[in-house]
């Protein structure tokens, strides 16, 4: 099996593990466009992880940036470069006191307020697609990821997702209406990537990064520059866990 990551906010220096072969600017790839946040490097990076072949997303593009075709565009390349898993990892923030920053949460499930469901209505080509019905993570890949961090002896928990719209932080309102509704962290990306490779038919899973509270979960006030520094610090150990991942598939 051959693996595509995307690497979320501050987590470029997942490309330390990558025996990197072909670096591909977003600029330079039709429907993409340059990445525009901060923390996002905006580059597709082709090559191996232990002689595993492997294409990182080092960042994304988000909804909220406007172009909508382009998060699907950038699944199908790697898919037609020959990836059959995806990992997408996101940073997040925690919407439970006890989560503390560096946490990798393995999600088991995403509550989609995006609704990037619809995302067919972007395509061109609608009937090579498969009928989305929910958000599917494959348990398979999960089983793999949560045994590799446990070898690796980084802390992990089980979570759900919430994908918002962004580009905004979350009222403290937000945050209770998120709790209520089950929430482990909150998000601003994920859902589109999941949602197109189910579309396409490739298996994928997603991981969140725990960077800081919530707005209301403690007194600090959340800052991109705080995601950006927790990210990178949890980055060394995700990629102890991708290495074992990786020779698992």
């Amino acid at each position: 099996m051959s693996l595509a990551i995307v690497a979320g906010s501050g987590l470029s220096g997942l490309a330390s593990i990558l025996q990197v072969e072909e670096t591909i600017p977003f600029e330079r790839i039709a429907g993409v466009g340059a990445a525009t946040v901060a923390g996002h490097a905006g580059q597709l990076l082709r090559g191996t992880i232990g002689g595993r072949p492997c294409q990182l997303l080092l960042g994304r593009r988000h909804f909220y940036e406007g172009e909508p075709r382009a998060i699907a565009r950038l699944i199908d390349l790697v898919a037609e470069a020959g990836a059959t898993s995806l990992l997408v990892t996101s940073a997040a923030g925690a919407l439970r006191r006890e989560l503390p920053a560096g946490e990798l949460v393995v999600i088991h499930d995403i509550i989609d307020l995006q609704n990037r469901r619809l995302s067919a209505a972007f395509d061109e080509d609608r009937a090579r697609l498969t009928p989305a019905r929910g958000m599917r993570i494959d348990a398979r890949l999960v089983e793999l990821f949560e045994a590799s961090a446990t070898s690796a002896r980084v802390a992990w928990q089980r979570g759900t997702s919430v994908c918002t719209s962004g580009p905004l932080y979350e009222s403290i309102a937000d945050v209770h209406f998120l709790q209520f509704a089950g929430a482990t962290v909150a998000t601003m990306s994920g859902a589109p990537e999941v949602t197109r490779a189910n579309q396409i038919g490739i298996a994928a899973m997603s991981v969140a990064v725990v960077t800081n509270p919530c707005t209301g979960i403690d007194a600090s006030v959340p800052s991109h520059a705080e995601v950006l520094e927790a990210s990178a610090g949890a980055a060394v150990g995700l990629g102890r866990v991708i290495r074992q991942f990786i020779e698992k598939l």
